[in-house]
C-alpha cells in the first residue's frame, strides 16, 4: 500500500508547486527586483536551498506518515488472517480510518507552512549575503497572500482524490462511523476556498507590479512576452483546481449513482461508503440509513409473502377459536341474563284486582340480548302491584322503582327489591298483627325493611321508587318517594305534579335512620296518577331550531307534564310521544293509577235537609233535640251521609259521653281518613275515655302524615307518658328537636310543662 501511494502523490504534489507557484515567484522577482547578474545567481542559489529543503522536509514527513498507515494496515491484516481481529483490533481499524479522512488536511497546512519556511529563510538570509532590498518586504507579504491559498487548494483535492480507494479496502470498509465524527468540508466552503485562492493571484500580481512600477522596479522590455507569460501561469492553475472540483463532484455523482443503480436492481445488501467529508460524504450516511429501512422492510415482506397463505390460514384459525370462544361467554352471559329475566318475570306482576282501582304498566329496558332465537330485556327497573288487606280495608298497593345500573347490575337491584317486596305483602297476607295495621304505619314498616336490606349493600346498591297505598273505598292515596321522579296527577286533562321537594334519598342510603313520613292525597273519580323512572325525562331531544340538526339533552324536569296532555294519560300513548320527541337512553319504566270511585249516594235532597236542622238545633243550643233527629235519620237510613256521624260525635263529646262519640268517630274517619283535623279530635276522645293504645294509634297515623302538626305532636308525648312509656315520649321529644329547630321557644314551653307534671323525667 505504501509503495502504490507514496510515489505518486510525492510526484503530483510536488509537481504542482514547482510548475505553478516557483516558477510565478521567480518571474515577479525577475522583473521587480535590481540584481546584478552575480546577485541573481546567488539570489537564485538562496531560492533553491530553501526550495530543496522544502521538498525534503515535506517528503520526509509524507514518508513517515504514510509509513505508519501503511504498518498499521499490515497489522491489523496479520491479525485478520490470525483470527486475532478482536475488538481493539476493530477499534484501531475505527482509528486508522478516521485519520485517513483528516490526512487532506493535514497535507494542505505542510504546504501552508513550508512556504512560511521558506520563504521565510530567503528574506532571512538576503542581508547576510548583500542581497537585502526594502522592496523585498512587499515581495514577501505578496507571495504569503497569494500561494499558500493555492497551495492548499491543489493539495487538499489531489490528496483526497488519491486516498480514495483506500476507503473500498476490506480491512476498513466495513468499519461503521458516524456523520459528526469525520471532518466537514463541503462544497460551499470548497468553492468559496477555491475561489478565494484563483482570485488571490491577480489581485497580488497586479499589486505588486503597480507598487513595483511607482518605485520604479518594474523592468519590463518587450510587454507581448509577459503578457504571455503571466497569461500561461495564470490559466494553469485556474484549469487546474477547476478540474479537481469537477473530477470531485464527478467521483461524488457516480458514487451515489451506483448505490442508485443497485438499489434499482433490488439489492438492497450494497452499502454507501463515504470518502470524503464533502456533501457526498454526508449523503452516504443518509443512504445507508434509507437502505437499511429498505431491507428490513423488504426483508419482512419477503417473510410475510412467503409465508403468508400459512399465517392466514393460522390467523383465520385463531380468528374463529376466539369466535367460538366470544360465543360461548356470550351464550353464557346471556344464559345468566334470561335467569335474572325469569326471576324477574314473577316478582313484576300487576295482581291488582278491582272495579273501583284501574293499574296499568309500561316497561321497556334499555338492556336487550337474545337467547335461543328470542329476545328479552333486563334492567333495573321494575313494576309491582297488589291488593292488601289492612285493618278490614281494601287497598291497592303499587311500586315503581329504579335500581342503580345498567343491565345486571341494575336487574339485581331489581331482584332483590322485588323478592323482599314479595315477602312483605305475603307477610300481610299471613301475619294478623300485619293485617291490623293502619296504612300509614304499613307504608313506613315496609319502606324502613326495604331501606335496611339494602343498606347492607354498603352504597353498592341503590334504589329509587314511589311506593303508593290507594284506600278503593275512599280513593284516599299514601305513598312515599325515595329520591324518585314525583308523581303526576292527570285531572281534567291537564297533568301537574303531586310533589314539589325531595322527601328521601334512594333505597340503601346511609344515614336514613329516621324521620319517615308519610305525604297522602285525596283522588277524586277520574282522576289518573302516574309514576315513572328517570327514563322519562333522560331524552336525547331533537332541536329542529338547530342549523346542524345536533340532539341535545333534556333539562327541563317539567316537560314530561305536556308530554302525558299530549298521550292523555294514557301510558302507551305517552311512550309514542317520547319516542317522538327524541331519543331514550335509559330504562323507561311506567305506572298508571286510574280511580273510577264509587257511585254517589249521597245526593239525596231530604237528607241534606236533616243535616241543616240538625245543625240549626244545634246553634239555638238544643243537643237532646239534634242528637234525636239525627239518630233517626241515621235509623232510617243506614247507609247515608257520614257527615251526621261525624256532628253526632261533636255533641256527644260536648256531653262527655266519650262512648257515644268514640262509636260515631269511628264510623265516620271510616270513609274520611284525609279528615286530619277529626283524627287529632278522636284521639283526644280515645284518651278520655280511657282508650290509650287507640288514641296513640291515631295520633301516631296523624305524625306520620304531618309531623309538623305541633298540637298532635305534645299530644302524642302526653299520651305515651301516661302510659307509663316514658322512652317513647322522650324520643318522639328528641326527634322534634332535631327535624325543627325553629321551634326552640315552644319546645322549651313543652319541656317545661312535661318537667312540672312529670319532675322525675329526664330530657
Amino acid at each position: 500500500m505504501f509503495k502504490t501511494i507514496f510515489l505518486p502523490l510525492t510526484i503530483r504534489l510536488e509537481a504542482f508547486t514547482h510548475l505553478v507557484p516557483v516558477p510565478f515567484a521567480i518571474y515577479m522577482a525577475s522583473i521587480t527586483q535590481e540584481y546584478s547578474l552575480s546577485e541573481w545567481l546567488l539570489f537564485l542559489t538562496l531560492c533553491i536551498i530553501s526550495g530543496t529543503l522544502m521538498v525534503l522536509f515535506g517528503c520526509l514527513w509524507r514518508y513517515l506518515i504514510l509509513k505508519k498507515i501503511s504498518n498499521q494496515f499490515e497489522i491489523l491484516q496479520s491479525e485478520k488472517q490470525k483470527d486475532a481481529y478482536v475488538i481493539g483490533s476493530h477499534s484501531k481499524a475505527k482509528d486508522l480510518k478516521l485519520f485517513l479522512y483528516r490526512y487532506p488536511f493535514y497535507e494542505g497546512f505542510i504546504i501552508i507552512l513550508r512556504w512560511f519556511v521558506g520563504i521565510g529563510l530567503i528574506f532571512a538570509a538576503t542581508p547576510f549575503f548583500n542581497l537585502y532590498r526594502p522592496t523585498l518586504w512587499t515581495t514577501f507579504v505578496l507571495y504569503l497572500v497569494m500561494i499558500p491559498p493555492i497551495s492548499f487548494v491543489a493539495y487538499y483535492f489531489i490528496t483526497e482524490n488519491a486516498f480514495r480507494n483506500l476507503f473500498k479496502l476490506p480491512l476498513i470498509r466495513p468499519i461503521p462511523i458516524e456523520p459528526n465524527e469525520i471532518p466537514k468540508f463541503d462544497y460551499f466552503k470548497r468553492i468559496l476556498v477555491s475561489f478565494f485562492a484563483l482570485a488571490a493571484l491577480p489581485v497580488t500580481v497586479l499589486s505588486y507590479m503597480l507598487i513595483s512600477s511607482v518605485n520604479g522596479n518594474l523592468d519590463v522590455q518587450n510587454p507581448s512576452i509577459h503578457v504571455l507569460i503571466i497569461g500561461v501561469i495564470f490559466i494553469f492553475p485556474l484549469v487546474f483546481v477547476a478540474y479537481l472540483v469537477a473530477k470531485a463532484v464527478r467521483q461524488g455523482l457516480s458514487d451515489t449513482s451506483h448505490i442508485l443503480d443497485e438499489l434499482s436492481k433490488g439489492n438492497f445488501s450494497v452499502v454507501s461508503m463515504p470518502s470524503s467529508g464533502d456533501d457526498f460524504g454526508q449523503q452516504s450516511f443518509h443512504l445507508n440509513r434509507v437502505i437499511q429501512q429498505l431491507n428490513t422492510m423488504y426483508t419482512e415482506i419477503f417473510t410475510l409473502n412467503v409465508g403468508l397463505e400459512s399465517k392466514v390460514k393460522e390467523r383465520t384459525l385463531e380468528l374463529e377459536n376466539s369466535l367460538e370462544e366470544v360465543k360461548k361467554l356470550k351464550f353464557q352471559q346471556d344464559g345468566d341474563y334470561f335467569l335474572t329475566h325469569l326471576l324477574l318475570k314473577p316478582l313484576g306482576k300487576n295482581q291488582v284486582s278491582s272495579d273501583i282501582v284501574s293499574i296499568d304498566f309500561f316497561l321497556k329496558q334499555k338492556k336487550k340480548f337474545e337467547f335461543k332465537g328470542k329476545e328479552y330485556e333486563i334492567g333495573g327497573d321494575l313494576n309491582i302491584a297488589h291488593n292488601v288487606l289492612l285493618q278490614g280495608k281494601k287497598f291497592s298497593v303499587f311500586v315503581n322503582s329504579d335500581a342503580m345500573g345498567k343491565s345486571m347490575q341494575g336487574a339485581g337491584g331489581a331482584l332483590v327489591l322485588g323478592a323482599v317486596f314479595q315477602s312483605i305483602i305475603e307477610r300481610t297476607y299471613l301475619s294478623s298483627s300485619t293485617y291490623n295495621q293502619s296504612p300509614e304505619r304499613w307504608l313506613k314498616n315496609a319502606f324502613i325493611e326495604m331501606h335496611k336490606i339494602f343498606e347492607g349493600f354498603d352504597g353498592s346498591m341503590l334504589v329509587s321508587l314511589v311506593i303508593g297505598l290507594v284506600e278503593e273505598e275512599t280513593g284516599f292515596l299514601y305513598f312515599i318517594n325515595a329520591e324518585h321522579p314525583w308523581l303526576i296527577l292527570y285531572r281534567d286533562e291537564k297533568a301537574s305534579f303531586l310533589e314539589n321537594e325531595l322527601s328521601y334519598r334512594k333505597l340503601g342510603t346511609k344515614g336514613l335512620n329516621s324521620g319517615i313520613f308519610i305525604k297522602t292525597f285525596r283522588l277524586l273519580p277520574g282522576d289518573i296518577i302516574i309514576s315513572g323512572s328517570d327514563g322519562r325525562d333522560d331524552l336525547l331531544l331533537f332541536n329542529e331550531q338547530s342549523e346542524l340538526n345536533q340532539r341535545q339533552m333534556n333539562q327541563n324536569e317539567k316537560l314530561i307534564l305536556s308530554y302525558v296532555e299530549e298521550g292523555k294519560g294514557d301510558l302507551n300513548q305517552i311512550f309514542q310521544v317520547l319516542s317522538q320527541k327524541g331519543e331514550i337512553t335509559d330504562d323507561l319504566s311506567l305506572i298508571r293509577v286510574f280511580y273510577k270511585g264509587l257511585t254517589n249516594s249521597n245526593s239525596n235532597p231530604e237528607v241534606s235537609k236533616s243535616y241543616q236542622v240538625a245543625k240549626k238545633l244545634v246553634e239555638a243550643g238544643n243537643l237532646d233535640a239534634a242528637i234525636d233527629s239525627l239518630q233517626k235519620q241515621i235509623l232510617a237510613q243506614p247507609i247515608t251521609n257520614k257527615r251526621f256521624h261525624k256532628l253526632l260525635a261533636k255533641l256527644h263529646f260536648k256531653r262527655k259521653e266519650y262512648a257515644e262519640a268514640i262509636e260515631h268517630a269511628q264510623v265516620y274517619l271510616e270513609n274520611h281518613p284525609f279528615d286530619l283535623s277529626f283524627m287529632e279530635l278522636s284521639s283526644i276522645l280515645l284518651r278520655k275515655a280511657g282508650k290509650l293504645d287507640q288514641a296513640i294509634e291515631i295520633a301516631e297515623r296523624i305524625r306520620l302524615r304531618e309531623p309538623k302538626a305541633t298540637k298532635n305532636t305534645f299530644h302524642l308525648i302526653r299520651l305515651y307518658l301516661d302510659k307509663g312509656n316514658h322512652h317513647r315520649a322522650k324520643e318522639i321529644l328528641t326527634e322534634w328537636e332535631v327535624l325543627f329547630p325553629v321551634e326552640k321557644e315552644r319546645t322549651k314551653k313543652w319541656k317545661q310543662i312535661i318537667k312540672l307534671k312529670y319532675p322525675n323525667l329526664l330530657l
